[in-house]
């Protein structure tokens, strides 16, 4: 699919689905928070997430990447502005994640290990976190980001991107403390970080798909 009319068809069918996901965050409202009709970030990102997917992947493949991907900057805008993260775009990154597993680009064993990863040990660690500082590391809408990030990538993609999203935090929030001082009560939303890791751990396996062989079975 390279010719200028599928090209184009596929411009226009990711900016409406970006525009489709601006309308869901409208009309959520949560806090009141709204995504300006004069922005455009939302349809350009997910034009260029449909474009470069389908350049790059199988139809299915590409398809569920570009579904999720999109999702996953929307919930990035939400937590940003809110702290919080839709229900909605969880069940829906619920059921794209898992047609995965139906179309076999992924197995169910994979699938498991992934929200062990992305879901489990994250509970473990923020439970063990309160229990010696009294104080919620992360939110269970996180949790439930990484249980859909876990069906999705799988456990060795999952366990990157849970490295990459912890480290650009902590770069993010030792910035802000030489910024505007030291703060150890600081609360970062933590979504857009696990969204950039995702998102750029799915797209390092397809340039670098050798490299995450060995990382699976050496």
């Amino acid at each position: 699919m390279t010719d200028w009319v599928s090209l184009a068809v596929l411009t226009l069918f990711g900016a409406a689905y970006g525009r489709l996901l601006k309308s869901t965050v409208n009309w959520l409202n949560i806090d009141g928070s709204q995504i300006a009709t004069d922005s455009w970030l939302l349809e350009i990102s997910s034009a260029s997430l449909w474009l470069w997917a389908f350049l790059e992947m199988s139809s299915v493949e590409a398809t569920i990447f570009s579904l999720l991907a999109a999702i996953l900057i929307a919930v990035s805008w939400v937590d940003i502005k809110t702290f919080q993260i839709p229900l909605v775009f969880m069940i829906a990154g619920v059921v794209i994640s898992t047609a995965g597993i139906l179309f076999q680009l992924t197995t169910l064993q994979d699938a498991f290990w992934g929200i062990i990863i992305g879901a489990f040990i994250p509970v473990l660690l923020m439970g063990i976190t309160f229990l010696f500082t009294k104080r919620q590391g992360m939110g269970f809408g996180d949790i439930q980001l990484g249980f859909v990030l876990g069906v999705w990538l799988g456990p060795v993609r999952m366990a990157l991107t849970l490295f990459g999203a912890s480290l650009l935090s902590l770069i993010v929030w030792i910035a802000i403390s030489f910024n505007k001082g030291f703060n150890k009560d600081l609360a970062l939303p933590f979504a857009p970080y696990l969204a950039i890791a995702g998102i750029g751990t799915f797209v390092g396996s397809v340039y670098f798909p050798s490299f995450f062989y060995h990382l699976i079975f050496d």
